[in-house]
């Protein structure tokens, strides 16, 4: 819904789309493709044309504010009831939530004093939510029969099939790759610190240490207003909570230089990003440490005004499932977050959703889906330009072959004379590499690659990669690139990646916890 035109993120004609969520017209599209019919589905509810407001996009009333063209009726509906619209699963969820658990008031006197049945009962229906909505859209996107129309009409934003690239065919709670059981398990984790953040105010509300009022139409405009703007509130949180876990000004830099997101991102934000290719369980895949920075947006307002216990499920979530859609790398209609997969696949661009207002756009690192696809050209300033990364697919073969692949013996002076842009070597833990074809793709900019080549760079890359894949990275990203071995080298020697890496509990660490919370709920 981003066009080669500045954006406009917010059109009444797509409203189902804002936030990267997904609903009844993704499915009811989902199956229309899977017939055969590509005709977009503007209707909330999967239907061709909208319900109402299919010409209010012509019916302009004001001049440019946030929205460049100016205002439309379009608009101001959006704004109004779209944005919320487009999350009525997420509302749901939170709805049941508030219904099972808080509306007959029991839990005022029975959270006043922490106890493992009211907790297991908040855990377990938190996991049974992640169990069946992150499920259910993985499995309808890449398990069932949908997966291969959405691939044969381009939809799918990279073509590979990231849990199983030699069959294209994924499994629902294991991959070859391993990808799906890391996503699983850390989603999980997610979740799990969702669900601890409902308890401890739970308990800080019952026990009269925060306030809250449980009469929601007590307060008939205030409640309404807040709930309504929990939409904008998450959005800008989300921007600024994710912009500040990347580079404030280079991807080298540190704590001492005082680029706090460069360490962040060093040390935290980068396990979000191996999911490159992401599909619906990549969303809440995060460190454990981001999942504080990310649900932040939940306990944060409790902390400064009185609030419904609706107005905190709804904004949890929404923090819980928006992302699934939003990270299932499909075009509509699938989940149709193509600004966020260019973010994936390029880092340092699109770091929010453009809502309510497109921030990237504002501080110049907005790159519209729509013109990079047309053109290979990301619309970005120059800092966001230097900084991208141009995925390669072919990563996984190992960095050696084995190690008489490469009996070239090499001497410093003779890599000290590939140090130029087109002819570039460096070393790494005795591994003589030739990086020529990487320079121009490097995440952290070309600068940085050209000042060390022809040297020894292995303390400058332990420093910055050693907690975000060390010495696989370049495995990953420079496959058959060592040329040889430095002569006489008697440091340490390069760390040789397991044949299936680091292996993940996933769908079992996720069971496991829905029998502990089921017994937890029953038992105590």
């Amino acid at each position: 819904h981003f066009g080669s035109s500045p954006p406009r993120p917010c059109s009444f004609r797509f409203l189902p789309l804002v936030g990267m969520t997904y609903g009844v017209r993704n499915v009811v599209g989902g199956l229309a493709l899977k017939g055969g019919d590509t005709e977009a589905r503007k209707g909330y509810f999967g239907t061709k044309k909208p319900l109402f407001g299919a010409g209010w996009d012509k019916l302009r009333l004001c001049r440019p504010f946030i929205e460049e063209d100016g205002w439309t009726l379009s608009d101001v509906c959006t704004y109004v009831y779209g944005a919320h619209a487009g999350h009525m699963l997420d509302f749901l969820c939170a709805f049941l939530c508030y219904y099972l658990l808080y509306s007959d008031g029991s839990w005022l006197m029975e959270a006043k004093e922490w106890n493992v049945r009211w907790v297991s009962r908040i855990v377990l229906f938190n996991l049974l939510c992640e169990t069946m909505v992150c499920n259910f859209w993985h499995y309808f996107t890449y398990v069932s029969s949908m997966y291969d129309p959405f691939v044969d009409a381009g939809l799918k934003y990279n073509p590979e099939n990231q849990y199983e690239p030699s069959t294209g065919k994924a499994g629902m709670f294991t991959s070859s790759t391993g990808h799906l059981e890391r996503e699983i398990t850390f989603s999980t984790l997610g979740w799990l610190q969702s669900a601890m953040w409902q308890c401890i105010f739970t308990h800080l509300w019952a026990s009269g240490m925060l306030p809250v009022y449980t009469d929601f139409w007590a307060y008939p405009a205030y409640s309404l207003f807040v709930l309504w703007g929990i939409a904008y509130w998450r959005e800008t949180h989300f921007y600024f909570a994710h912009r500040g876990m990347h580079p404030w000004w280079d991807r080298e830099s540190g704590l001492l230089s005082g680029d706090v997101g460069a360490f962040l991102y060093r040390h935290v934000h980068s396990f979000h990003h191996k999911s490159y290719n992401p599909g619906p369980w990549s969303g809440l895949c995060m460190h454990p440490v981001e999942h504080f920075f990310y649900y932040s947006c939940v306990w944060l307002p409790p902390l400064f005004i009185s609030v419904h216990p609706l107005h905190f499920l709804y904004c949890k979530f929404h923090l819980d499932i928006a992302p699934i859609g939003g990270h299932d790398g499909m075009d509509d209609p699938g989940g149709k977050g193509d600004f966020h997969y260019l973010h994936h696949a390029k880092f340092e661009c699109n770091y929010g959703v453009p809502f309510p207002i497109n921030l990237d756009k504002l501080f110049g690192t907005w790159a519209d889906w729509e013109t990079y696809k047309a053109t290979g050209e990301l619309s970005v300033g120059e800092w966001a330009k230097q900084q991208m990364h141009e995925p390669e697919d072919k990563k996984r073969q190992p960095l050696l072959a084995g190690a008489a692949a490469t009996e070239r013996s090499w001497s410093m002076d003779e890599v000290a004379k590939h140090c130029t842009r087109d002819d570039c070597f460096l070393v790494l833990y005795g591994q003589v590499i030739n990086i020529t074809d990487f320079v121009s793709k490097h995440p952290g900019g070309e600068a940085v690659l050209l000042s060390n080549a022809g040297k020894d760079a292995t303390e400058k890359f332990e420093h910055i990669h050693a907690k975000s894949g060390g010495f696989q990275l370049v495995a990953k990203w420079i496959p058959g690139g060592v040329v040889g071995e430095l002569r006489g080298w008697n440091g340490t020697k390069p760390p040789v990646p397991s044949e299936h890496g680091l292996k993940y509990p996933g769908a079992s660490f996720l069971f496991l916890l829905l029998a502990a919370a089921a017994a937890g709920a029953q038992l105590f």
